[in-house]
């Protein structure tokens, strides 16, 4: 009888720590939801710059409004450089877009931003054309 009771107890244990692991596990996947649901928010922002025509493409107004993706709320900063004087990665003929995603709800990790960074140039036309 005793053994049943150890055993009975050793299985107790380990079952309480698995439905811990699956608490834990439930939480990190949410996480990595909102995060992935925050670099499609960005991806979307940096396909609209790219339509945007070069000349027209400056920094907007700050601060921007909060985005609403799949019910879950982000706050996105897109900055525009264009200055070689600057020292941020611009120049006359090129623009350096950069665009940060925050998630505003969900776990203190979770609330970490989602930075894309990409570089346009200006069209111009080659000696070939």
């Amino acid at each position: 009888m005793l053994e049943i009771i150890i055993s009975l107890v050793i299985m107790m244990i380990a079952t309480l720590g698995t439905a811990a692991l699956y608490g834990y596990a439930i939480n990190y996947n949410s996480g990595a939801y909102d995060r992935a649901l925050a670099h499609a928010v960005a991806q979307r922002q940096m396909e609209y710059l790219r339509r945007v025509p070069y000349a027209s493409l400056v920094t907007p107004a700050q601060p921007e409004p909060d985005i609403v993706s799949a019910g879950r709320s982000y706050s996105i900063v897109t900055s525009i450089c264009a200055d070689a004087t600057a020292n941020c990665g611009g120049s006359a003929t090129l623009k350096k877009i950069t665009i940060d995603v925050t998630p505003l709800s969900g776990a203190t990790w979770v609330r970490s931003s989602v930075r894309l960074e990409s570089l346009r140039a200006a069209p111009t036309t080659g000696p070939y054309f």
